[in-house]
């Protein structure tokens, strides 16, 4: 008996000790997520490319300090503001930014909170990001009056499905792998090749994830959140190496209100703008969105080509 209640004592001993170890790998593992490294930010030539660029600071709604950078366009031209992914900066819009702007469009890239020069010292996943923008929003709105379009890669297109919800002015969006909720991203970023622990370690992290940030991963839904956008037009661009994002996507886009062509809004792309394109790849995606904005925002009938 006594050694009977030994052994059970030590098993007890090693499932608590292993359950403290689960626990501190949680917290660990998404702090790391939410807190990834930030980038080193240059600003490009612009002076070469007789680009005409503002370096600017603004608020989120939250009052966080965030940096930008704005290209002014044609005055008779709508602003488009361009939104990076998480552990990405403002330096990987430039390009899109380039292309928008050759077209007229006003452009403002800036980093979300936690990453590049801007405040704060980590990421929602798209949660919080979405007071970024807004106050982005507000920001650009104050230089160019009327309706803004947005393009939003993974965090920034969550974020800007979550704005368009609350800013009636923003009425064009492209969307870069935009995903259905922060815990669709945060288990894929903590296990990223075994889909047998995203179901099996999701309560673990996202209560690690409310610890952080003091709200549920699945409070604000960029799935739900696409049903409320009625008269925005949608273009969702999903990776074509990723099935089930592929899916989540589909879904979501068939969830759009007043879509013309809701196949023709979801276009499946080589990859996203910040992996694996280049070169001519690079060149009719740029073209791609470009189009989308230019047709939404100055002509809201027009069509876009059918051809990637």
């Amino acid at each position: 008996m006594w050694l009977y209640r030994t052994r059970l004592g030590n098993l007890a001993s090693l499932a608590l000790v292993g359950v403290a170890v689960l626990i501190v790998w949680t917290v660990v593992a998404v702090h790391r997520v939410t807190a990834p490294p930030r980038q080193e930010q240059t600003l490009p030539d612009f002076e070469s490319m007789r680009i005409r660029v503002e370096e600017v600071r603004f608020p989120s709604v939250d009052e966080v300090d965030l940096s930008g950078w704005w290209m002014p366009g044609s005055p008779d031209k709508p602003a488009v503001v361009l939104c990076h992914d998480l552990g990405s900066s403002k330096r990987s819009m430039v390009n899109l930014a380039i292309a928008l702007r050759a077209e007229g469009f006003p452009v403002l890239v800036f980093d979300l909170r936690g990453h590049g020069d801007s405040a704060g010292d980590r990421s929602s996943l798209g949660v919080y990001e979405k007071r970024d923008l807004i106050g982005a929003l507000d920001w650009v709105e104050d230089r160019v009056p009327g309706t803004v379009g947005v393009f939003g890669a993974g965090i920034g297109a969550h974020a800007a499905v979550l704005a368009a919800a609350e800013r009636p002015a923003l009425r064009v969006l492209v969307l870069d792998g935009v995903y259905p909720d922060a815990s669709f991203l945060l288990s894929r970023e903590l296990f990223p090749r075994a889909v047998w622990a995203r179901r099996g370690f999701g309560l673990l992290s996202s209560w690690a994830y409310f610890a952080f940030h003091g709200t549920s991963p699945t409070a604000q839904r960029a799935a739900a959140s696409v049903a409320t956008l009625s008269g925005t037009h949608v273009l969702m661009l999903a990776p074509a190496s990723d099935g089930a994002l592929v899916e989540e996507m589909r879904e979501m886009v068939q969830r759009v209100p007043d879509q013309v062509d809701s196949d023709g809004n979801l276009v499946v792309v080589p990859a996203t703008l910040g992996d694996g394109l280049y070169g001519e790849q690079l060149i009719r995606y740029h073209s791609r969105v470009t189009e989308f904005f230019a047709t939404r925002l100055l002509e809201p009938e027009g069509e876009l080509a059918a051809d990637w």
